[in-house]
């Protein structure tokens, strides 16, 4: 089966190919194109640097993780995964509940899905500019497979492509 397309693009048969994917953990990896042998594949443990907060609020967030989880470190293995949908819900809504609870209440007015799309975008955006995944950015992983809502979300898509400096070159770039 081929992947749907999220976000339009042009495809660059020569350029990277980024997979990215929320389920326990987040899952980074590139595949580039080697022309007499097809692809070759390199792996990736980005999903252990730290998640990027970029206001108050969520910098409020990050210190709730913290405080909740016992981990110092709040990285994209923590916040775009189900242990993720587990603490923004709960930071949200006061409410603690399992992942699989938290994703069944979404709503498309839901401000726990809006958070989780918008931090879901931001971890692909940030993952395509340092791949710089021409050939397109492969969303994979059991939290979008379960939840595709979050794909679909317009924080998604807008979270994907703000950027000041390299917005022209992200929405050149496809994601499925």
């Amino acid at each position: 089966k081929e992947a749907d397309e999220i976000l339009a693009g042009e495809v660059d048969e020569d350029g990277a190919i980024g997979v990215i994917g929320g389920g326990t953990a987040l899952g980074k990896a590139t595949l580039l194109t080697l022309s007499e042998y097809g692809y070759h594949a390199m792996a990736s443990e980005g999903g252990h640097a730290y998640f990027p907060f970029v206001s108050q609020r969520e910098f409020a967030f990050q210190k709730f993780y913290r405080e909740k989880s016992g981990q110092r470190d709040i990285t994209g293995n923590l916040v775009v995964s189900g242990r993720g949908l587990q603490h923004i819900h709960w930071f949200l809504t006061g409410e603690k509940m399992e992942p699989k609870e938290v994703a069944a209440r979404f709503t498309p007015d839901s401000e726990t899905l809006a958070w989780v799309a918008k931090f879901y975008g931001r971890a692909c955006r940030d993952f395509a500019l340092e791949v710089l995944a021409l050939g397109g950015l492969y969303v994979a992983g059991g939290v979008t497979a379960k939840n595709p809502q979050i794909l679909v979300h317009e924080d998604f898509a807008k979270e994907f492509v703000r950027s000041s400096t390299m917005e022209h070159i992200l929405k050149k770039i496809p994601v499925f």
